[in-house]
């Protein structure tokens, strides 16, 4: 549509400095004609109007002007809080309304910004900004948003945001009596000490139900540990005691409510707390001298962490006739009751180097053990309850005085055959050393680098895995699981000659030095380990795991739906598979009796921490641009538009209001004198003229 309207130009005929001069001579003249009481002085002053108004040269412009249509900026909330509830489907159904109603209007253009959530949340400001940044702010009506009202990067000053005069309108989509509860962490350390505890204090919310009693389940490292009682609405505080160094998983789930709710995904807080060991506690038993002995203690002594404790038996096994009593032989008493008793829990490690069965005498001929059995018994249920035991035999391993003829015998994971290899030979990994991580370093090292051993004790595996063999096969080094405590067992007393660099020596102190960090539950030490990590919507599964064959994982995904997953080999021992994610939160994946927790944006997405339905977040941004807010529900109903322009008034009952800014573009221009120039100078000399007569009478 082309609108015609004329205007005034001027197109000098002199420099404009000049013009001005003359019009201040012409004005000085005719005020002193004034004072001088001349009664043609008014008539003199309009003859010289006349004469510059001829200099400026009067033009009429007239211009073909295009009104330019005012633009209306939607913002449409797609985050994660609106794919609940039926929200999605209301604000399709709503934007759809807006967009024909908005359309219908000749002078309004729509424009369109995404709201969408990282890991902090809902994100409106970056879209407003995003959005707002490809628009002119000169001809911009209005901003309406869809969104259920939970937003969480507003400004102090939000209104700020919008140029003057441009109102921001809110519809806040979703039931407002919609249920939800939720469980969040008031505090929740990040580090604790393993082996005590660390305080979480949480809080369950469910608007409406304050007061009223709902179970939460506690897990930790992907295992149930215990259930009691809360109280909605209350501050609680969880006492959960560290196991392990390295990475826990903290799992506080909160039971859900009865009658369903928007979601389930924020009754779970989930926390990684990083357990550090103060100081390690070694409990290190030589049975008699010899001279590998020495070399343990180095080793241990080396490690700052470490706290070692260590005995060493004196008595020669070889004298049989004394009288003397074992408090007589001994430098100091061997304080039994106190080590396998009293002080046992407190080591996280015991080490028996070259020990044996053994019996001491007494001047009653009654032959006494050095230990009783019901202390290996101890040191047995030590290790179900989550100790850590390391056995370097010797030969008397093979014999009588065994302590696989003991209780021990329960958790060891090797027996003696009864024989003894005597002959050198150097110590190999097989295929499970050459992947397990205490071991897979040294991988192809062996046959340049390792000096060789002279004994290896015989033995036949009965569980567990055998990472290092000896002369045809012969297992060397075994480890395994018991309980909840892990063993190893060296069937040889030989690794001393690494130590001091026999024939080339060997990775005498970082192989054991990680064996050890193993048995107290190093978590990257496991071989048996399940990681996932997130890119670009997709979850990448890892599975690294000692055993060949099929594997699957399990996943469950913070919606709360579960899908197996075939994994590929791509290693000896690696397998490795995806799954396409399912928004934001936690997810959880089972293989076997490994678990682990991944997360695609964090563990606890800030945008599920409130679903309600809310006007208030968005209140203060529409009240300070004069917009209005309206709780539309899941109605799809929007209200009446109107155009004022400058009213400050932008909204009221059941409408809302977008400025009029009656902007145009010039499409075509023509110009033309107001008058011809000499009919200014023959008004001048009129004037003048009847000047000159009036002075003459």
């Amino acid at each position: 549509m082309l609108d015609r309207l004329p205007n005034i130009a001027f197109d000098p005929l002199l420099p404009i400095g000049l013009i001005i001069a003359l019009g201040l001579l012409i004005f000085i003249a005719a005020l002193a004609a004034g004072l001088g009481r001349l009664r043609s002085y008014f008539l003199r002053l309009l003859a010289g109007l006349f004469i510059v108004l001829a200099m400026l040269n009067p033009q009429t412009v007239t211009e073909e002007r295009e009104p330019l249509r005012d633009v209306v900026l939607i913002l449409k909330d797609e985050s994660e809080s609106m794919q609940l509830g039926g929200r999605t489907e209301a604000s399709n159904k709503t934007y759809e309304k807006l967009l024909e109603t908005l359309r219908a209007d000749p002078s309004l253009e729509v424009a369109t910004s995404l709201v969408r959530p990282d890991a902090d949340g809902t994100r409106m400001t970056r879209a407003l900004i995003e959005g707002l940044g490809n628009l002119p702010a000169s001809r911009l009506a209005g901003v309406i948003s869809l969104s259920d009202g939970q937003v969480h990067d507003l400004p102090d000053a939000p209104e700020s945001l919008l140029p003057k005069g441009v109102p921001f309108h809110s519809l806040i989509i979703g039931d407002p009596e919609a249920r939800d509860r939720s469980i969040r962490a008031i505090t929740a350390p990040r580090y604790g000490l393993v082996g005590e505890q660390a305080e979480f204090e949480i809080r369950v919310d469910d608007e409406g139900y304050e007061g009223q009693r709902t179970q939460i389940e506690i897990k930790l490292n992907g295992k149930t540990k215990a259930r009691f009682p809360a109280t909605i609405g209350n501050r609680i505080s969880v006492p959960i005691v560290i196991e392990r160094r390295g990475s826990n998983t903290v799992e506080l789930t909160v039971v859900p409510a009865e009658g369903g709710e928007l979601t389930l995904n924020n009754n779970v807080f989930v926390a990684e707390i990083s357990g550090i060991r103060d100081r390690m506690r070694v409990l290190l038993i030589t049975g008699e001298p010899h001279n590998g002995g020495r070399s343990w203690r180095n080793l241990l002594k080396s490690d700052p962490a470490v706290d070692l404790v260590q005995f060493t038996i004196l008595t020669n096994p070889r004298v049989k006739n004394t009288n003397a009593r074992q408090n007589e032989l001994s430098l100091i008493a061997f304080p039994t009751r106190q080590l396998f008793e009293e002080k046992l829990e407190e080591f996280d490690l015991i080490i028996f180097d070259h020990f044996r069965r053994r019996v001491t005498p007494s001047r009653s001929g009654r032959s006494t053990p050095l230990l009783q059995p019901y202390y290996l018994q101890n040191v047995a249920e030590y290790v179900e309850k989550g100790g850590a035991l390391l056995l370097a035999t010797g030969p008397a391993f093979a014999t009588e005085q065994s302590l696989y003829r003991s209780p021990l015998a329960a958790v060891l994971p090797a027996r003696p055959t009864g024989e003894t290899t005597e002959a050198p030979f150097k110590p190999a990994l097989n295929e499970k050393g050459r992947r397990h991580p205490i071991t897979a370093s040294f991988s192809g090292k062996e046959d340049k680098l390792w000096g060789k051993w002279f004994r290896l004790i015989d033995n036949k595996p009965i569980s567990g895995n055998v990472l290092m063999e000896g002369p045809k096969a012969a297992p060397l080094l075994v480890i395994d699981k018991i309980g909840n405590g892990r063993v190893a067992m060296l069937m040889s007393d030989q690794a001393w000659l690494w130590a001091k660099g026999f024939d080339g020596g060997g990775p005498y102190s970082e192989m054991f030095r990680r064996t050890a960090h193993w048995l107290m539950g190093e978590p990257d030490l496991d071989a048996e380990k399940l990681t996932a990590t997130a890119d670009n919507g997709i979850l990448a599964v890892e599975r690294r795991t000692l055993e060949d064959g099929p594997q699957t994982v399990k996943v469950e995904k913070p919606d709360g739906t579960q899908q197996i997953v075939t994994l590929s080999k791509t290693a000896n021992g690696i397998y490795r598979g995806s799954v396409k994610s399912a928004g934001l939160g936690a997810y959880r994946l089972t293989s076997g009796d490994v678990s682990a927790i991944a997360a695609i944006g964090a563990l606890n997405p800030r945008e599920y921490a409130e679903l309600q339905p809310t006007s208030e977040l968005l209140a203060p941004f529409a009240a300070g641009t004069g917009g209005a807010q309206l709780m539309t529900g899941l109605s799809a109903d929007i209200p009446a538009i109107r155009r004022p322009s400058s009213a400050k008034v932008k909204a009221g009952s059941g409408w809302i209001g977008l400025t009029a800014h009656n902007e145009y573009t010039v499409t075509a221009s023509q110009r033309a004198p107001l008058a011809p120039g000499w009919l200014f100078f023959l008004l001048a000399f009129i004037t003048l003229a009847w000047a000159w007569r009036r002075e003459g009478v």
